[in-house]
């Protein structure tokens, strides 16, 4: 009897969640400038506020608001420019006494300091180069600024710590860091950050069929598109991946390879495509039974991947998944069941479904049929809005050329067994979050 989708996803997670604790020991520091895609395994909180102290948000002039509160196209106030602020200056701290009832401001450039002090108090807003008109007194060398409309409190100014508050959280322990956890982390000065080790993981592909380089090939044979696939997705992951080749539907083989990359002792998943249904070239199954694996689960009700297995192996360290042999399986096996693994491997919370509208082609009937007895899930391509969502019609697990197209995948869960246009429904990233 199949596994239900549900129960099995759970099974996988318990596992993961039971070598948690060993995989997360050992974190180890990478640079900021490496850290994409890795889990941290610490939550990180910033060290500062920043701005550390206010800044203009714009080139202009720093002056007070309530010496411009009449200023007019026809009365427009005077201003004497009693220096320059650049960003990474010091900023003014001591100003003179205004000279002949002129108030003094301070040409400041976008993300210089605002003066401070006494004197700074009076400096409370940023009013734009684009809004004043500068005049040089030839004679005393002296600069002036006029101003024709009033200018706001505080307008034009970045407080300090409207940005990131010291100590506020900017990644959680188990996150997946992307770009822009980068730059936040780089804009409160840190430089170094603890992550988990990469996830180990070691695939093979299985068939007589597949070309290998070390074989003479004939007109028969094909390209193996799985170990690439596979390869690639779980390389954006963030894993650590060694393809380890194509092994013969040989069960001697087959144990031979799966025991030489145990010996490494080194992987926290083993993964193969192929040969683990109930055909007569199928010898997946056996081969792991007779080196001692624990099986927890042998097909699944889903489609496609339905034939899918997963062990454990090497005391209870390394977890084994036998995928599926055709490309479009192996990827939806590895969608919903290897990655959520590493998810919870590595302290993430399950992944939550975006919900979406069916969009049906006019060109077909207007409601979807579905086998009830098993989750679906189907490759299809989500609008750029994000709204609607058109299931790939040839979704044949086989053909990889309709795939090549989906940008998400669509789960029907078990017990529907039709779906009309405009109905709501689950999606999925194709890849990963």
């Amino acid at each position: 009897m199949p596994r239900a989708y549900a129960d099995a996803v759970q099974l996988v997670e318990k596992e993961a969640r039971r070598r948690r604790a060993a995989f997360m020991s050992n974190s180890e520091t990478c640079s900021i400038f490496n850290a994409c895609d890795r889990a941290i395994s610490e939550s990180i909180y910033s060290p500062i506020s920043t701005p550390e102290f206010d800044t203009s948000a714009m080139d202009g002039f720093a002056l007070s608001s309530v010496a411009t509160h009449d200023a007019s196209s026809g009365s427009p106030v005077t201003f004497e420019v009693k220096g320059t602020t650049t960003a990474g200056d010091e900023p003014h701290s001591t100003l003179d006494d205004p000279r002949d009832g002129v108030p003094p401001c301070v040409e400041i450039m976008t993300g210089a300091p605002f003066p401070v002090g006494e004197d700074g108090d009076q400096f409370d807003c940023c009013v734009p180069v684009e809004e004043v008109t500068l005049v040089q007194n030839k004679l005393s060398n002296r600069r002036y600024m006029t101003l024709s409309k009033p200018a706001q409190w505080r307008q034009h100014r970045r407080v300090a710590g409207g940005d990131f508050g010291q100590n506020d959280r900017i990644i959680e322990v188990g996150e997946r860091i992307n770009a822009q956890h980068i730059m936040a982390m780089a804009s409160v000065g840190l430089t170094k950050i603890p992550v988990m080790r990469k996830p180990r993981v070691a695939i093979f592909s299985t068939g007589c069929e597949l070309l290998s380089s070390q074989e003479t090939s004939h007109r028969f044979m094909i390209h193996d598109a799985n170990g690439p696939y596979l390869t690639t997705i779980l390389t954006k992951y963030g894993a650590d991946v060694d393809f380890r080749g194509i092994v013969h539907d040989n069960p001697t083989a087959m144990e031979n390879a799966l025991l030489e990359a145990l010996d490494e002792e080194k992987y926290d998943i083993i993964l193969t495509s192929g040969a683990v249904s109930a055909g007569r070239c199928d010898m997946v199954p056996g081969v792991i039974d007779s080196i001692g694996g624990r099986k927890v689960f042998h097909k699944v009700a889903v489609k496609p991947g339905h034939p899918l297995l997963f062990s454990v192996l090497q005391e209870e360290t390394a977890a084994f998944f036998g995928l599926p042999g055709n490309p479009v399986a192996a990827a939806a096996c590895l969608r919903f069941f290897v990655l959520p693994y590493l998810r919870s491997l590595q302290s993430q919370p399950p992944e939550q479904p975006h919900p979406a509208r069916l969009q049906v082609p006019k060109s077909t009937r207007p409601v979807l049929s579905f086998r009830k007895d098993a989750d679906i899930f189907r490759p299809a391509i989500l609008s750029p809005c994000g709204q609607f969502v058109q299931i790939i019609e040839d979704h044949s697990p086989g053909k990889t050329k309709p795939f090549m197209h989906a940008n998400c995948w669509v789960h029907i869960p078990s017990g529907v067994d039709q779906i009309c246009d405009g109905a709501a429904v689950e999606i999925y990233p194709r890849d990963f979050v």
